[in-house]
């Protein structure tokens, strides 16, 4: 009987100790959600900007100027809801930073600007970097690396990035 016992208990505690590494996880930061949907369309840094021009179209406002860091010229294309910036790369103009201050455009785990800094946290969990004003989340470190970044007015989203810059 005391044997069934010991057993019962060793179980119990796996199932526990099961239960809570899978609810902190939960709120973990993957590749995955280096992402942001605009109009039902998924775009990540380092995408080709036809691949944007093909979902969204033309309607948008263009600026370029010369790189200071490649050859060529970084270009913006400006949407209704997002702004793309691109950089002239060998493959071609590949996108460096998604920003959006429209709360249409949405992360991975639909998290849209109006939404809370507790929101955020409660999705992603504890960010890489939190300064008061913005909110920084990376898969690994290292320049280049992409980041998803809140900004925070008080305790509110009021805007988001994707980028790939040297933050």
């Amino acid at each position: 009987m005391k044997r069934l016992f010991v057993i019962l208990s060793c179980c119990a505690m796996l199932l526990a100790a099961s239960g809570c590494s899978a609810a902190a996880e939960e709120g973990a930061f993957a590749q995955e959600d280096l992402l942001l949907t605009v109009e039902g369309n998924v775009f990540r840094c380092g995408d080709p900007i036809e691949a944007v021009t093909d979902a969204l179209g033309s309607d948008y406002e263009y600026a370029e100027g010369r790189s200071c860091a490649y050859d060529g010229l970084d270009k913006t294309y400006a949407y209704p809801t997002v702004e793309f910036y691109t950089n002239p790369l060998a493959q071609g103009d590949m996108l460096t930073e998604i920003y959006t201050e429209d709360s249409a455009v949405t992360t991975s785990k639909g998290i849209g600007v109006g939404a809370s800094r507790d929101e955020v946290i409660a999705a992603y969990g504890q960010p890489d970097e939190d300064d008061g004003y913005t909110l920084t989340y990376r898969v690994s470190e290292g320049a280049g690396e992409p980041a998803l970044c809140f900004d925070l007015e008080g305790e509110t989203v009021s805007a988001i990035f994707l980028t790939r810059g040297l933050i």
